[in-house]
């Protein structure tokens, strides 16, 4: 799959998508022909990565595109980051059984 500038749509890298799970890092991006330079050094955080075309971070700067990449099969979906496993399955993290009614708080009539 080959990963396009959200903004100038220039092919920039080659990436297999199995590895394209956050946080994504610059070292999953491969260079589009072989023999060539990778496309973004691989010390370089996602956040710095820039297209060499344009100079613009690959997902452009909407805050929706976060969540996804332009390659030459369309948008490709990133999947959430893994969430750690709780023992408690509850979501709002209180005990289970009835909740208990609150008294109305002590108002002064006008």
């Amino acid at each position: 799959m080959i990963l396009r500038c959200r903004l100038c749509h220039a092919p920039i890298a080659a990436c297999d998508p199995a590895r394209l799970t956050p946080p994504l890092t610059s070292a999953v991006f491969e260079p589009l022909e072989p023999g060539f330079p990778p496309p973004f050094p691989p010390d370089v955080p996602w956040e710095a990565a820039r297209c060499p075309q344009c100079r613009h971070h690959p997902q452009g700067y909407a805050p929706d595109g976060a969540l996804s990449l332009e390659t030459d099969q369309g948008t490709w979906p990133l999947p959430g980051p893994a969430q750690p496993e709780t023992a408690n399955a509850d979501p709002k993290g209180h005990a289970a059984g009835p909740t208990t009614k609150r008294d109305a708080p002590n108002r002064r009539n006008r």
